[in-house]
């Protein structure tokens, strides 16, 4: 994900369900007074998940603002510009960090997957 998506990163913390909302939308978090629905980023992107979430991503693009259930951050900061082409349409490809590929999530797309907008 690009850095200039990136708002903040918290525990996870109280995360309130909405019934009947979409399976990868964990529900509701108020987070300083604003209600942010907190998604799970591997359920979204078809990845398995080895531990329950712990972290929460806040990104924002095009005025919208969702957290992100993550299993934890090793860093923010600027990655190289992709050099892999990725089968997935919410990645915008993969790039080399210290010796691992790693993907680049597309947050605009993934906002208009979300909702419902996405060609």
């Amino acid at each position: 994900m690009a850095v200039e998506h990136v708002l903040e990163v918290a525990d996870l913390g109280d995360v309130a369900p909405v019934p009947g909302s979409r399976p990868e939308m964990l529900g509701v978090r108020n987070m300083r007074g604003q209600i942010l629905p907190v998604v799970d980023l591997a359920l979204l992107l078809g990845i398995p998940q080895t531990a329950p979430p712990g972290q929460l991503l806040v990104a924002e693009a095009g005025g919208c603002q969702a957290g992100f259930a993550i299993d934890e951050v090793s860093m923010v900061g600027d990655l190289a510009d992709p050099v892999e082409e990725t089968e997935s349409d919410l990645l915008v490809g993969a790039t080399l960090v210290a010796g691992d590929l790693v993907g680049v999530i597309d947050v605009p797309r993934v906002f208009a997957a979300l909702e419902g907008t996405q060609p």
